[in-house]
């Protein structure tokens, strides 16, 4: 594998997790970078807590694809986790 692109931002590592998870079963490789260290006290300020969401350049179209339909209301008008 070789260049990594950015697929999204979120704000924390429990919602990247959330959403690798969901990637990882689709059999897309996820990556993260942050600018803060994990931590057990969560925060958001100016942007500290965001997580970009990385995946293999090769997998970007597929990955973005999955992420829509992860992020897309389900059947009864209630949205999924990401959204």
């Amino acid at each position: 594998m070789g260049e990594w692109k950015v697929l999204t931002t979120v704000v924390g590592e429990p919602q990247a997790q959330l959403l690798a998870s969901f990637l990882r079963g689709e059999g897309i490789p996820v990556h993260f970078r942050s600018h803060v260290p994990p931590s057990v006290y969560p925060f958001t300020a100016d942007g500290l807590a965001e997580v970009q969401v990385l995946v293999p350049a090769e997998d970007l179209e597929r990955a973005q694809g999955a992420l829509a339909a992860f992020a897309s209301p389900q059947g009864d008008g209630e949205p999924t986790l990401g959204s």
